[in-house]
């Protein structure tokens, strides 16, 4: 799908509307393994994925399907707990969605983590 401008708006419209003056300055995506450091955030706004106009869900297991905002380590975050995958069957515009609607709010950098797998059978989720 080809978003446009006033549909980004509107999804950055419902968000500030559930955050009233918060402005993340860091976003984060987390995949498998890293999601719980959502969890950590210090008064947290959780904002499930099907809540946010034109916001894909992520299907895939461990991957949580919320957005959290608040503070970590004294800074304003955006926190994805999962993400959308292309190999999910979303378009290359679906998985890049959430990115530039945390830009629309403010964010100034960008984590983003994945589980890429290891040759090293010991590795679990999580592991750096």
């Amino acid at each position: 799908m080809n978003y446009t401008f006033a549909q980004y708006r509107e999804s950055a419209d419902a968000l500030q509307a559930k955050l009233g003056g918060f402005r993340p300055k860091v976003a984060m995506i987390l995949g498998s393994g890293l999601g719980e450091l959502g969890d950590q955030v210090e008064s947290p706004v959780y904002i499930p994925y099907e809540d946010i106009p034109h916001f894909c869900r992520s299907t895939v297991q461990g991957h949580r399907g919320r957005l959290v905002f608040g503070t970590l380590e004294g800074k304003p975050v955006a926190v994805m707990q999962g993400r959308m995958h292309y190999y999910e069957g979303y378009s290359m515009e679906d998985v890049v969605l959430p990115i530039r609607l945390m830009g629309l709010l403010g964010a100034q950098v960008l984590f983003l983590t994945n589980g890429v797998g290891a040759v090293n059978r010991s590795y679990r989720p999580g592991d750096l």
